[in-house]
């Protein structure tokens, strides 16, 4: 039996089509040995690597209201993350030992810009780490580092599996496309406050505009690294959902998220013969 490795990459809501990657990889009993992952990826991973199958992973992000589980910081991000550390912590063993599949997650220490893998330890708080997008997370504090979101330095980390004995790398990226042009707040229905733009767009109802052009900053940046990085250590099925409409912050569109992760990998292992 081949050992398969997998990469889950990140991309905030759009690594949601993860859960229906994993739908249509189990259904041709394709399990990993081994997972790694960044930000959205890592904390699907954490779950998958616990043992809970896609379909319990489907309920759980469903029935989950992610605004209530963030709680807001008065200085250094939006969000602070400790009621998503003890939301995690309720949903999660302690340590990472504790896992049934081993399981890498990336984080980057922002005051060195080193990229680090975290594989022991406190697992909750990891995959916290590793899902702190500056700017609207508090950097998570783990031995006197300094860590946020993986994804700053390798959204896929196919490498990570170069250190392992693995046979077959599957890995799933999640970038969104570059041609989507930033939104014109000129038309906008009608005038509102800045208070209740500023509000609308940290409950993930609505993007300012200052906000979608360093997102889309961000996406050109990070896309190019992530295709440099693919290239140089290509896996042998990437699956890439095709998500044209989606943004990291639309946990709204869960399902429509989840049905293109499914209906991609379908594809993806029929026209490799898998």
């Amino acid at each position: 039996m081949k050992k398969i490795g997998l990469v889950l990459g990140g991309g905030g809501a759009r690594g949601v089509a993860s859960i229906g990657i994993m739908k249509a990889l189990y259904e041709r009993d394709l399990r990993p040995d081994v997972i790694v992952g960044t930000s959205m990826g890592a904390m699907i991973g954490a779950f998958l690597a616990d043992g809970y199958s896609p379909e319990q992973i489907h309920r759980i992000a469903l029935k989950t209201s992610w605004f209530k589980v963030l709680d807001f910081a008065a200085t250094a991000g939006i969000l602070k993350g400790d009621r998503f550390d003890k939301w995690l912590g309720e949903q999660l063993p302690h340590e990472f030992s504790d896992l049934t599949i081993p399981l890498v997650v990336t984080a980057v220490d922002i005051d060195t810009g080193e990229l680090l893998t975290l594989r022991e330890g406190n697992l909750p708080l990891a995959v916290r780490a590793t899902c702190a997008f500056p700017g609207a997370f508090v950097p998570v504090n783990i031995n006197g580092r300094n860590l946020v979101d993986g994804g700053l330095r390798s959204t896929v980390p196919v490498h990570i599996l170069k250190e392992f004995d693995i046979d077959t790398i599957i890995a799933c990226d999640f970038q969104p496309p570059l041609n989507r042009k930033v939104i014109d707040e000129g038309v906008v229905d009608k005038p509102m406050a800045a208070l209740t733009r500023f509000w609308e767009s940290v409950t993930f109802k609505r993007r300012n505009l200052a906000a979608d052009i360093l997102l889309k900053a961000v996406d050109i940046l990070q896309t190019d690294i992530c295709h440099r990085q693919l290239e140089e250590n290509p896996p042998d099925l990437l699956i890439r959902p095709p998500m044209p409409n989606i943004n990291l912050e639309d946990f709204n569109s869960m399902e429509e998220i989840i049905a293109a992760g499914y209906n991609e990998t379908v594809k993806a292992l029929d026209e490799a013969g898998w």
